[in-house]
């Protein structure tokens, strides 16, 4: 089976390796977003399927846009029986859509049609959700709005950050994704019931609210960690917080944003919590207990 693979992060990288050590899919090209440049050398860098593509002697393209009628030409004229699409960054346009004779399939990491967008891991945890689930969609116009392939179901057991979730996710879309294309491409429209949309993370959003119950902050903290972080301000200076205990889910007898200098713990509109690793600026992650020894609240 010829494959076209598309995809850019770390996110897509488990699903093109299993692809290549299975004997039954030839990859005849793999599509990823331009080298951009990051690090504190301002080089370019490769994305990470860039670089899994080079070490596999595979064919790479990274077109700036998928609407050139060159790069639609040169898509369709590899003949591939269909394009996986993880993560890649680029909008697929019909001419890509209808280049292969499957169509294009993409992971997408939510409970569809909940969380259709750009950040559904981290929508998911930040709402509080207590279910979700890893799903390959045949692509169509709309904005993952395809028929559904594959469905695998996720409990929550509201512990999980971001970065744990999206490892285990694009692990779990892997698996899948290429079991789906050996057995069967046939999907089940989308029940437009309880659609919502996972906008694009904003860091305006990071900041902390106080105000909010301990349980939601919890959601907040956790949604971002791994991802940009959610963070409040402290004597003029960002304080980021990756992971937190809740200590108590009703208490408001105090001012809302109070830090106890005694544990560092934290009064909420509803509740206390307590940040456990934490970052000042310009500093690496600590322990709340390493931050304490530097930092007086």
């Amino acid at each position: 089976m010829k494959i076209i693979f598309m995809g850019t992060p770390e996110f897509a990288c488990p699903t093109l390796k299993k692809l290549l050590i299975d004997p039954k899919f030839e990859i005849v090209a793999v599509y990823s977003r331009e080298p951009q440049i990051a690090g504190r050398g301002h080089k370019l860098q490769n994305s990470p399927i860039h670089n899994l593509a080079l070490q596999h002697g595979l064919k790479i393209i990274t077109p700036k846009t998928l609407r050139d009628a060159e790069v639609q030409k040169e898509f369709s004229a590899f003949n591939a029986d269909a394009a996986v699409v993880v993560a890649y960054g680029l909008i697929l346009p019909q001419e890509i859509l209808d280049g292969t004779k499957s169509g294009c399939f993409n992971i997408h990491p939510s409970l569809l049609p909940r969380w259709r967008g750009a950040a559904p891991i981290q929508r998911t945890i930040m709402a509080g959700d207590q279910e979700t689930a890893v799903c390959v969609i045949k692509m169509d116009k709309g904005l993952d709005s395809g028929d559904i392939v594959a469905k695998q179901d996720y409990k929550l057991s509201g512990t999980e950050t971001y970065a744990e979730l999206e490892k285990e996710f694009s692990e779990i879309g892997a698996e899948i994704l290429v079991k789906s294309l050996k057995e069967d491409l046939r999907g089940t429209k989308q029940d437009e019931a309880g659609l919502t949309y996972a906008k694009k993370l904003e860091k305006s959003e990071c900041e902390i609210n106080w105000q909010k119950s301990a349980e939601e902050i919890d959601c907040h903290i956790r949604g971002l960690s791994g991802s940009l972080g959610a963070f409040f301000m402290l004597k003029e200076e960002k304080i980021k917080i990756f992971s937190a205990e809740i200590l108590d889910k009703i208490s408001a007898g105090n001012v809302a944003g109070k830090i106890s200098e005694k544990d560092f713990s934290i009064q909420c509109g509803h509740g206390i919590i307590r940040p456990l690793t934490m970052q000042r600026q310009g500093k690496k992650a600590m322990s709340v207990d390493e931050f304490l020894l530097g930092f007086k609240a």
